[in-house]
């Protein structure tokens, strides 16, 4: 009895920890895709400056 007991709380204790494993998996996807979004982002933005520092600095020639 204690056996298939101590067996039992064992197998429990591995499917949390796969549980909260895969949670981590998809903790880290979901903020890489953040990071990602955020990326795309700051390169519109500074895709953006360059454009108007480019029009800046030509309006300033003529």
């Amino acid at each position: 009895m204690i056996h298939s007991q101590a067996i039992a709380l064992y197998e429990n204790l591995l499917e949390q920890q796969e549980k909260a494993h895969n949670e981590t998996l998809e903790q880290r996807e979901a903020e890489k895709m953040w990071i990602y979004q955020k990326r795309q982002e700051l390169e519109q933005v500074q895709n953006g400056l360059e454009v108007i520092l480019s029009k800046c600095t030509s309006d300033s020639k003529n």
